[in-house]
């Protein structure tokens, strides 16, 4: 679903890829929020039931990454071309990050998976692997009492963001776990101004990278 700025031109678009592949609440929310701070965005429905990363296959990741590489084209003819980010979260978030070969103009994964599953002739790469390889600039946001990523892994991307050419970011929220962005009713993991801070600390990011 496409959602437009409420006025103006866009100055940009984003790609949204949703935490569990399906379409929820929770990422409409996320679109609307980028579409007041003025930017087309994409909201994407990539699997008819929402999922994570213990029940997703390889070919479900593999057909969602080929619609995620697909739809950054669509996006950018929907508004007349221009910049094209792509925001994602959980598995959206390993998702922006394997779609290195996008066309994309940066990427924004917050609490992404950054191993999967694989068989040894995957056709995916391993997160962490497809992040040494993009060109794009890379935000990457974690919790820091995020119990779903291991730390030796965030540890692992922080540093291979740090030595980039590319002028990665990323950041740890104190005090937060995994859900911490996420407003879906019951969600005890839930912090309004952590959200908020979110939306913000990604609009300057790709206001700065897409230029």
């Amino acid at each position: 679903m496409l959602i437009n700025p409420t006025s103006g031109t866009p100055k940009a678009g984003i790609l949204l890829v949703p935490k569990r592949l399906a379409l929820d609440s929770a990422a409409m929310h996320a679109a609307q929020a980028f579409a007041r701070q003025g930017y087309a965005c994409l909201a994407l429905d990539l699997n008819p039931e929402p999922k994570t990363v213990d029940n997703v296959s390889a070919r479900e990741l593999v057909a969602a990454l080929a619609k995620v590489q697909q739809s950054v084209g669509e996006l950018r003819k929907a508004i007349g071309g221009g910049k094209i980010g792509i925001v994602g979260a959980w598995l959206g978030g390993t998702l922006a990050l394997l779609a290195g070969e996008s066309g994309a103009d940066a990427c924004a994964a917050v609490c992404p998976h950054l191993s999967l599953p694989l068989g040894e002739n995957s056709l995916l790469q391993q997160p962490l692997h497809a992040a040494a390889a993009l060109e794009m600039p890379i935000l990457a946001v974690f919790g820091e009492l995020d119990g779903e990523i291991p730390l030796d892994e965030i540890r692992a991307l922080e540093r291979l963001l740090s030595q980039s050419p590319a002028d990665d970011e990323a950041y740890t929220y104190p005090g937060v776990g995994h859900a911490f962005f996420d407003n879906e009713p019951g969600n005890t993991e839930y912090r309004e101004p952590a959200e908020r801070d979110l939306w913000m600390r990604i609009d300057r990011f790709f206001a700065a990278k897409m230029k």
